[in-house]
């Protein structure tokens, strides 16, 4: 039987209560440490450790039901083997396994940098084409034109005008556009 002040405890912590989750998972900490020392999961150091013990104290907490007087203890240690056992089952999976070792993005940054290419950047050279297409396409449009562009290029665009005037400019924007596209192809 647990106590009422930890059975309070575990209840915070369910109810996402970040000081009872802490004071909670320091009462834990060294189940964590055992299962640290025993468990080797590759590629996990021990903040990773940490953070997956903390995962399963939320979940074993929020799970908990004192009537089956198993102490949160015990059910926490089980949930926790079982959890590296998962992991050292994934890590190990044949299939799972990396063609090459993995390695941080920040030990070859160098290599990284200039290996992959950010497709969805645009170029210089395409900024200052389509800059400059933009430019052209405000020089050859209409006022009426003109304030359609900037009203649908601004923040509110043109959903406060009346709806009759509302369609003169959504007209007005598709002739700019149909001239924009021109200027670009």
């Amino acid at each position: 039987m647990l106590p009422n002040n930890r059975l309070e405890l575990i209840r915070q912590t369910a109810r996402k209560n970040e000081e009872a989750f802490r004071r909670l998972f320091d009462q834990y900490y060294p189940i964590v440490r055992k299962y640290r020392r025993k468990y080797y999961v590759n590629g996990y150091d021990k903040d990773d450790l940490d953070q997956e013990a903390r995962m399963v104290l939320l979940r074993s907490a929020c799970r908990f039901e004192a009537a089956r007087k198993v102490s949160f203890g015990t059910f926490f240690s089980h949930n926790l083997r079982n959890r590296l056992f998962d992991l050292i089952r994934t890590n190990n999976a044949q299939k799972r396994l990396p063609v090459e070792p993995l390695t941080s993005f920040e030990a070859n940054e160098y290599f990284y940098a200039a290996q992959i290419a950010d497709d969805s950047a645009s170029s210089p050279i395409d900024a200052v084409i389509v800059d400059e297409a933009l430019r052209n396409l405000y020089s050859s449009c209409s006022p009426l034109e003109r304030r359609a562009f900037n009203l649908m290029m601004s923040e509110n665009g043109y959903a406060n005008l009346a709806p009759k005037e509302q369609r003169g400019i959504i007209n007005a924007f598709e002739r700019c556009r149909r001239k924009f596209d021109g200027e670009i192809n």
